[in-house]
């Protein structure tokens, strides 16, 4: 057994991270909303996700926490209440 001689190759590339950012952008409303979310400047984020900017790992671990986030309370709701009564069920 070799411990600690181990390298392990990081799964997380610029790409990922990129798709990561633009996946989060999208389920809260937008890059300026992520950017807030994530407290970074807009115009940082855009550099992030269009490549030219290098993703600081914690910026991506915050915005893959919060792509893998449950939906608010509001979109569930807002699905009860788009679902018919019982009694006008088949």
């Amino acid at each position: 057994m070799v411990a600690g001689s181990t390298t392990i190759t990081a799964v997380r590339t610029e790409g990922v991270a990129r798709h990561v950012l633009a996946r989060a952008a999208v389920k809260v409303g937008g890059v300026a909303q992520l950017a807030s979310r994530l407290n970074v400047r807009p115009r940082a984020l855009h550099g992030y996700v269009t490549g030219h900017l290098v993703v600081p790992d914690a910026l991506f671990l915050r915005a893959l926490d919060l792509l893998l986030e449950e939906p608010h309370a509001p979109l569930a709701s807002q699905q009860a209440a788009q679902s018919p009564p019982e009694s006008t069920r088949g």
